[in-house]
């Protein structure tokens, strides 16, 4: 072997030596790297190659990521960003929301410790916060009403011939006629409406206290009083009262249903009010009837409505002395 051939076998084998020994080559652009670089689990990169096209970037503020950061939804974020942006927050206090909360019916969001010790509306089932039910308060009676609620609430009978004509035109034009022209009404608290009805139940919401009067032994007059809850909203409170004129067409007609029959009947005036006004709080209350568990609020609703689908108004109301 020559000299010559001696020397290029010498400078070949140092060359690769070196490359094996400390060059290194970029994982992204392919090129060799000269001086200093930075590394990943992936390989090694020119600083320039990692700053620009490698190095994590927060997808809200899209500026690099140096230290640690927070993954939500195969996306990278700043732990800032992610706490002050991207996270839900309570609703009650304004914190950010991580792990496990609740979700009420009208879609706030908040930790679930604050229903330690906390207050919840007892119509509409808010949280009392001045966030999201904004405020509330404690009536005489023990019940809690939320600010939201109060706000449309039937406190005062200055309107209830108004309110008793709208609802019974309702009623009427749905065939459900014969309810005497004017029909008492009496705003009362929670005690006194379960010493009326002499029912102890936190959901009461109304009771009507019908009379007969008898002259040798025949009927001679008929009378009702519907007692209702203060300080409903006023979509309840027609609701209600639309429950109870129900309760007065059928002492009227003299028809006696069954418990689930009768109160899953009146339901259905509920469910003309709530179903006719569309608001939100007709949504809410509508749904708490289908979903309630109540054998004659809920039960008996929900086979009286499948019932009215099924045959319509005119029928039903033909057919109800035979339910």
């Amino acid at each position: 072997m020559t000299k010559a051939l001696n020397r290029a076998l010498i400078l070949m084998l140092f060359f690769i030596s070196v490359n094996l020994l400390g060059q290194q080559t970029c994982s992204y652009c392919g090129k060799d790297i000269l001086g200093e670089y930075l590394t990943n689990a992936r390989g090694s990169y020119h600083p320039s190659c990692y700053r620009d096209h490698v190095q994590p970037r927060c997808a809200y503020c899209k500026k690099p990521i140096e230290d640690s950061y927070k993954i939500l939804d195969n996306k990278n974020y700043h732990v800032d960003c992610y706490y002050d942006h991207i996270l839900n927050k309570c609703d009650f206090c304004l914190e950010p929301l991580e792990g496990t909360y609740l979700t009420d019916s009208w879609g706030n969001a908040y930790h679930k410790y604050h229903e330690v010790g906390g207050s919840k509306c007892g119509t509409c089932g808010r949280l009392i916060s001045e966030n999201f039910s904004q405020g509330g308060f404690q009536l005489s009676d023990g019940r809690v009403v939320c600010g939201i609620c109060e706000s449309t609430s039937v406190t005062s009978e200055t309107y209830r011939k108004a309110y008793l004509r709208e609802v019974k035109r309702l009623l009427e034009q749905h065939g459900i006629d014969r309810l005497p022209d004017e029909v008492p009404i009496s705003l009362v608290d929670a005690r006194t409406l379960q010493n009326l009805s002499k029912i102890e139940s936190e959901s009461m919401r109304a009771f009507t206290d019908h009379r007969s009067e008898l002259i040798n032994g025949q009927v001679v007059s008929k009378t009702s009083h519907i007692y209702i809850l203060n300080h409903l909203p006023l979509v309840v409170f027609k609701a209600v009262l639309a429950h109870e004129l129900l309760h007065v067409y059928l002492f009227e007609h003299d028809l006696d249903l069954s418990s689930a029959n009768r109160e899953g009947f009146c339901n259905l005036g509920s469910e003309l009010v709530y179903e006719s006004d569309g608001s939100e709080m007709a949504k809410f209350q509508l749904l708490s009837m289908q979903q309630s568990k109540d054998p004659d609020y809920g039960a008996g609703y929900r086979r009286m409505s499948e019932w009215l689908n099924q045959r319509g108004w005119v029928r039903l109301l033909d057919d109800l002395s035979d339910l």
